[in-house]
């Protein structure tokens, strides 16, 4: 199963957990199989069935461009990456 790294805003959803692992040949099949495990993280992830915006996904340190159609190995480490704010004052 892929290893699935959590940010802290939704963590509250994994029960505490950094770290999940989930099923899945395709980012969305690792999404659904999340969602079944932790109810509202697809609602979470997802906006318009894309990835949220101001969210990233990472699989196997690439950030994807394929949305859920991106490919997941049973070892991929995912990880899901919140927006960095911020700017010049």
């Amino acid at each position: 199963m892929a290893t699935v790294h959590i940010p802290p805003q939704m963590q509250e959803l994994t029960g505490g957990r950094a770290e999940v692992e989930a099923e899945g040949v395709s980012l969305r099949q690792v999404v659904s199989h999340l969602e079944t495990s932790y109810p509202g993280f697809k609602e979470r992830l997802l906006k318009d069935d894309m990835v949220a915006p101001g969210l990233a996904v990472s699989i196997d340190n690439v950030v994807t461009s394929r949305g859920l159609f991106a490919e997941v190995d049973p070892a991929s480490v995912i990880h899901i990456i919140p927006a960095i704010s911020g700017g010049l004052l």
